[in-house]
């Protein structure tokens, strides 16, 4: 009990202020997370408390941002955020199916407003535990997903099993692709982290790569690569011409796919090329409002022979044309205001989400938050710091 109540201080100190609060309630457990064992993820609550303490700032007036460039990012993935939830509603969708996608742009849009009001040191203490619990929680990820599998395996007989037996069941997500997707996000934040303030992070990077391999996602090893490329030797030049490169490496890469294509029969390989030619054969025959505003969240595994995966093809097929678009635009938003820094994440990211994705994806938009914060010189401004102390 006395280590629990440790815990829940370390995590919320006393005299903080709303602002502070709703960070607290936003970034250091944002990692904790579940679509398989809980009804709903309990990061998920923690944002309604981070909502209501942006409401008390609200009526309190104090919820204005000083900082333009951190207004228009706002305004822009608040827009986003609003597009996704109004296209969904007006097509019927079912609200659980697009909840995520919705609220997941809405963690970086209340972060910006709340880091107003606090100091830098407060969200480098709070981005320092953000890596520290997402660590601990994906272990716990780990370990559940394997005794899980384990105890299946005892439980049946005169049954074959291969290492995909280890790929499902988690208690985070339900197939590890997603689990690596996190942890590769993860890793180059650690790996930023530790390059922006000259800190050593070797055993994060470790028990990170150590979690990604526990991952079994095959995806994961181009993700790393090229992610180690890019940090390594593309980081440093113009973001423009880092876009050039890659877009390069990108085009020799859907190449050496095809060719691949006819080498390697596994089916979860050949699948990806499955979804991509019955999206297009879709594309030929489909209305334009389906076009424009996609079929609904988790719609796309009645039209094709399984949910899109790919991250794009999901915002494409499932929010449509302007879904698609305004994803690029905050990730063009992200790039350009980091002045590229960004992409040491996005990289790895896009490339882990070709293989599989999920539309809540609330520890992206917290990595992407920070990043930006602690990149742009905040600009100073008079607004008064709002105070709720918690006894």
């Amino acid at each position: 009990m006395k280590s629990t109540m440790n815990f829940i201080k370390n995590i919320f100190p006393k005299n903080l202020s709303l602002s502070e609060l709703g960070l607290v309630l936003l970034i250091p457990l944002v990692s904790f997370t579940s679509h398989t064992w809980l009804p709903v993820p309990p990061t998920m609550l923690l944002f309604l408390g981070a909502v209501v303490c942006w409401i008390f700032l609200q009526m309190k007036g104090e919820s204005r941002i000083a900082n333009s460039v951190l207004k228009n990012i706002v305004i822009i993935f608040s827009a986003f955020s609003f597009y996704l939830f109004a296209s969904q509603y007006l097509m019927g969708a079912n609200f659980r199916h697009y909840m995520g996608a919705v609220f997941a742009p809405l963690y970086l849009v209340l972060i910006l407003i709340f880091s107003e009001r606090t100091s830098e040191d407060f969200l480098k203490n709070l981005g320092r535990k953000f890596i520290f619990y997402s660590l601990i929680i994906l272990s716990f990820e780990a370990v559940g997903r394997y005794a899980f599998n384990v105890y299946q395996m005892f439980q049946t007989t005169g049954q074959i099993y291969t290492f995909y037996q280890f790929k499902f069941g988690g208690p985070m997500y339900h197939a590890s692709n997603a689990t690596a997707t996190h942890l590769v996000a993860l890793l180059f934040f650690i790996f930023w982290w530790g390059n922006t303030y000259k800190q050593s992070m070797k055993k994060e990077i470790g028990v990170a790569l150590v979690l990604i391999v526990l991952a079994l996602s095959r995806a994961a090893i181009p993700a790393v690569a090229i992610g180690l490329f890019y940090y390594f030797f593309l980081k440093n030049l113009d973001w423009k011409k880092s876009i050039l490169a890659l877009f390069l490496i990108g085009i020799f890469g859907v190449f050496a796919l095809l060719n691949l294509r006819y080498l390697i029969p596994d089916y979860s390989f050949q699948s990806k090329f499955v979804l991509v030619e019955e999206a297009w054969a879709y594309y030929q025959t489909a209305d334009i409002v389906s076009i424009l505003f996609g079929v609904g969240f988790h719609e796309s595994s009645n039209i094709l022979s399984h949910f899109a995966h790919n991250h794009f093809l999901i915002f494409l097929m499932e929010s449509g044309v302007l879904g698609l678009l305004f994803l690029c635009a905050t990730f063009f938003v992200l790039i350009k205001i980091t002045n590229g820094a960004a992409m040491i994440v996005l990289v790895p990211f896009l490339v882990q989400t070709m293989a599989d994705s999920n539309t809540f994806t609330p520890y992206f938009y917290v990595i992407m938050a920070l990043m930006l914060i602690l990149t742009k010189p905040k600009i100073p401004n008079d607004t008064k710091k709002d105070t709720l102390l918690l006894d």
